[in-house]
């Protein structure tokens, strides 16, 4: 048994290394100078992870990529579309889990669809759609289209269905009407499904980078991977810079999962228990 649980904590010991390590070494790098970042990568050992010498420099010429505008950017969008994409989705969710309606499981299961087609496959209608409505370069163009999320309506709807009807009917024989039996009954149980779905809307705006690159070109609307891309290009690759702004993107990013981590894998869990 003893051994058993050495042996388990020496897998995890190897897992975590695995993944800390090259987290560890993109920091490390974005504090190096250029001439240093790739000196040791070739031999795995401590200068690797050590740099002989520190500089900032690397953070100081991030505003040359106009990236504190992309970050301010990002951070307008993520958040608008996980507050617009909560309350859309919970909508959803809760109207395919208590009412009956005509073609409820065609519409539900077109509903799932949409989750499993890959985005290149819509990209030219949706920025055709987008055009027409004239809203290319724009906030909308970047917010809109993310709004609505096939696997968070599934989660929602999930977690709606496995509420005791009882709370609804006796709301409703109390003079509840629906939208408030939805504010003041079904958001305040869901809160676990809330901040899941949530920071899955963040987190998946945090990282766009096809949409923002098609939808919003204007450096006016760009975002923080297109920021980080315009690092490289045909002629030479700034590493220190690009590895400085992913290491900042990274940092802001992992903020709402430390804070609602628990929250986090509740509601992973509470949209498969009924």
């Amino acid at each position: 048994m003893k051994g058993a649980v050495v042996a388990r904590y020496v897998a995890l010991s190897v897992i975590l290394v695995l993944l800390v390590a090259p987290l560890a070494w993109l920091f490390i790098s974005s504090v190096r100078p250029a001439s240093e970042i790739f000196r040791w990568s070739h031999e795995f050992g401590w200068r690797t992870f050590v740099p002989a010498e520190l500089t900032l420099q690397n953070y100081a010429t991030l505003h040359e990529i106009g990236y504190w505008r992309a970050l301010r950017n990002t951070i307008f969008v993520a958040g608008a579309t996980m507050v617009l994409g909560v309350l859309v989705n919970a909508a959803a969710g809760f109207a395919f889990a208590v009412f009956r309606f005509r073609f409820q499981r065609t519409i539900f299961v077109l509903v799932l669809l949409s989750a499993m087609m890959p985005f290149e496959g819509i990209v030219i209608p949706l920025y055709t759609l987008v055009r027409a409505l004239g809203l290319v370069d724009t906030y909308t163009a970047l917010i809109l289209p993310e709004v609505a999320s096939g696997f968070v309506i599934f989660l929602f709807r999930q977690f709606f269905a496995g509420l005791p009807r009882e709370f609804y009917e006796a709301a409703r024989v109390d003079g509840a009407t629906w939208p408030v039996i939805f504010w003041r009954i079904a958001i305040p149980l869901s809160w676990p499904v809330v901040v899941t779905g949530a920071m899955m809307l963040f987190i998946m705006q945090w990282e766009a980078f096809f949409w923002p690159l098609v939808a919003a070109p204007s450096p006016d609307y760009t975002l923080v991977q297109i920021a980080i891309a315009r690092n490289r290009s045909m002629e030479e690759t700034a590493w220190g810079r690009m590895f400085s702004a992913t290491t900042l993107a990274c940092l802001i990013a992992i903020v709402p999962f430390l804070v609602f981590q628990r929250f986090y894998l509740r509601g992973l869990t509470a949209g498969g228990i009924k």
